[in-house]
């Protein structure tokens, strides 16, 4: 029988013990000062920024997450920002909601529109804080060739020759053209097959015919060819 009464009573002691801490957490659930977004790194704009827009559009509260709004609505909300282009709102194991925020990654800088473009082409604005690193586009460009022009812009962006290398690309009337730093030549791309070999192929022949004496009286490289680099002096 005593050994019953104290097993109820330790019984009792905790669920007190569970609605104590439950209430605990409740009134903390949504607990979030906005100096706690300071775990964030973005690039494009400042915190301080993001969270003047989380206030303006009543996420944020008196400094504290609003309790009303669902996960969702600011999921939606932060990949409607023009920097970001996905994330994920979750609660900690303290009951603090923490954001994680994934930045666009920009490819290719479009003159014409004044605006970067990430390799799936969605445009960047303009940050007043931040400029990547990304290959130069000149002149305008259709939706189509856009994708095409990504393709090799990303290969060129992820290349620790070519990303130092080529200062601007454009197209013709039909065909890709790139045109290097400090040298008087245009690369002739073609069209956009066999992306990576002719870059590979431009690489080969530079580094072979770059310190050759007839180098500086060429005019275009052409990589149309598939076996072949083909010069115009």
């Amino acid at each position: 029988m005593l050994f019953k009464n104290i097993f109820l009573s330790t019984i009792l002691i905790l669920i007190v013990c569970m609605a104590i801490w439950a209430n605990v957490v409740n009134d903390k659930r949504d607990v979030l000062v906005n100096d706690d977004l300071n775990y964030l790194t973005l690039n494009y704009i400042d915190l301080d920024s993001l969270k003047i827009n989380l206030v303006e559009n009543k996420f944020i509260n008196d400094s504290l997450f609003n309790q009303e709004f669902s996960f969702t609505e600011l999921e939606n909300h932060l990949e409607n920002i023009d920097y970001f282009n996905n994330s994920n709102v979750y609660r900690t194991v303290d009951a603090k909601i923490n954001l994680q925020i994934n930045e666009k990654d920009a490819v290719m800088f479009l003159e014409y529109q004044n605006r970067y473009v990430d390799s799936e082409g969605k445009m960047i604005p303009l940050s007043k804080i931040y400029s990547p690193e990304t290959v130069y586009f000149v002149g305008q460009i259709d939706s189509i060739n856009l994708i095409n022009a990504l393709e090799v812009s990303s290969q060129i962006k992820n290349d620790d020759f070519l990303t130092g290398h080529i200062d601007y690309i454009f197209l013709d009337s039909i065909h890709m053209n790139l045109k290097p730093v400090n040298e008087n030549f245009l690369i002739n791309f073609g069209n956009f097959n066999r992306i990576s070999r002719k870059l590979k192929k431009y690489k080969i022949f530079y580094g072979v015919k770059h310190n050759s004496d007839s180098f500086s009286k060429i005019k275009n490289i052409n990589l149309s060819f598939k076996n072949q680099v083909v010069i115009e002096k």
